[in-house]
């Protein structure tokens, strides 16, 4: 067990004591028959012998529930359901439950925690109907806003869009954090992801903006939106949609750029994607930008591309920059100096492709695809292109 975890247990064995002792002192008048329970002693014997499990269990047992009680009750299923444990927390919560003499409040508050334990557990349709009987029943309560998360969860969970969407528009009624506003968001988002695989371009689209009205931040409902506006041939719409991405976060400039270029393509030629290219690298230089420019600059004069490039490099290092350097001089020299250059350029290109490219802020997970959902930590819109000298 964890020094944590052994903490835990020392803490349970002081509480029930001073539990007992506390009560004892209430019956200054009464014969001490039987002042601490046998469970007591066997929970500390367990201790002694580094039975942690065993001895939480006898700690458990020799705990009368009441309000002295009912906290530490409460804590030791928790800890049992972090341990993985899980029967053995509803069986506390359900005890919990079948006392009478706890307060509607308590009884919520144990629901809660019973419903964690059925989701733990993988019990999903008796946490469902638990926490929607809890929703109904305690709709103006404090405790509203985290059945209504963990019914998201829940959906969340078993994919259930349009009911987590349903749930999310509550409970962001309910609540300011950012945190549930911005996987509402990207509710809506797999959903109209669901939509375009059946070809239903109209509902896809609408999603996409359900998902920006929600969380106007939203990167992900913008690409997706002008995805479904260049897949009906509407470019310039999509070339919008696609400014505005980068307005909303130009860290994900390198996944903006080539459905960007693809659709000024169709419209405008190059020079509006030129024009685009140069005013962003001003205000957020990025590999990905410099080396556009410079492929762009390669096709009417090379001196002046491989010279932007050394300056940009200069005030912005990357390793991408540097192989895009390498592969300009590859072009120029000849025998020893580019047999070199090529072995240079291999080992750097190796490296590239070794890197990750994404990475979530949150947990720092990292890998070589975009997730909107991170794997680790299950946080939405937390992965992001990775920028500095190994990345953008």
């Amino acid at each position: 067990m964890t020094e944590i975890g052994l903490f835990l247990v020392l803490f349970v064995a002081l509480f029930v004591g001073w539990a007992m002792g506390r009560k004892n002192s209430t019956k200054k008048n009464k014969p001490l028959k039987k002042s601490i329970p046998n469970d007591y002693f066997r929970g500390l014997n367990h201790l002694l012998n580094d039975q942690h499990s065993e001895a939480i269990d006898a700690f458990v047992d020799s705990l009368e529930v009441n309000s002295d009680t009912f906290d530490i009750h409460l804590t030791l299923g928790n800890l049992f359901r972090k341990k993985g444990e899980i029967q053995k927390a509803i069986n506390i919560h359900q005890n919990l439950l079948a006392r009478p003499e706890i307060s509607e409040r308590e009884m919520r508050m144990v629901q809660l925690e019973l419903a964690s334990d059925f989701m733990s557990a993988g019990l999903l349709d008796r946490a469902g109907r638990l926490l929607l009987n809890m929703a109904s029943t305690s709709k103006k309560s404090e405790f509203q806003p985290k059945i209504l998360s963990l019914l998201v969860d829940l959906y969340e969970f078993e994919q259930s869009w349009d009911k987590a969407i349903q749930i999310g528009d509550e409970l962001i009624k309910t609540t300011t954090s950012k945190k549930e506003i911005k996987r509402l968001g990207h509710f809506h988002c797999e959903m109209a992801q669901e939509l375009q695989k059946k070809e239903q371009w109209k509902a896809a689209y609408q999603h996409y903006k359900d998902a920006l009205e929600v969380d106007p931040t939203c990167v992900r409902a913008s690409i997706g939106a002008a995805d479904v506006l260049s897949g009906q041939g509407r470019h310039r719409d999509s070339i919008k949609e696609l400014k505005h991405a980068a307005e909303q976060d130009p860290e994900f400039i390198s996944v903006i750029l080539p459905k960007l270029k693809e659709s000024y393509q169709k419209v405008w030629g190059s020079s509006g994607y030129i024009k685009f290219l140069q005013e962003y690298n001003q205000k957020k230089p990025s590999t990905a930008l410099i080396v556009a420019l410079v492929q762009h600059y390669l096709e009417t004069d090379q001196d002046y591309a491989e010279m932007f490039l050394v300056e940009q490099l200069r005030l912005h290092p990357t390793i991408k920059g540097f192989k895009e350097l390498i592969s300009l001089q590859l072009t120029d020299s000849q025998g020893y100096n580019q047999q070199h250059l090529a072995v240079l350029y291999e080992l750097i290109d190796q490296l590239v492709q070794a890197k990750h490219k994404y990475q979530c802020r949150q947990c720092g997970f990292s890998g070589h695809q975009l997730h909107w959902q991170c794997p680790s930590c299950k946080n939405w819109g937390v992965v992001k292109p990775i920028h500095g000298l190994e990345g953008e």
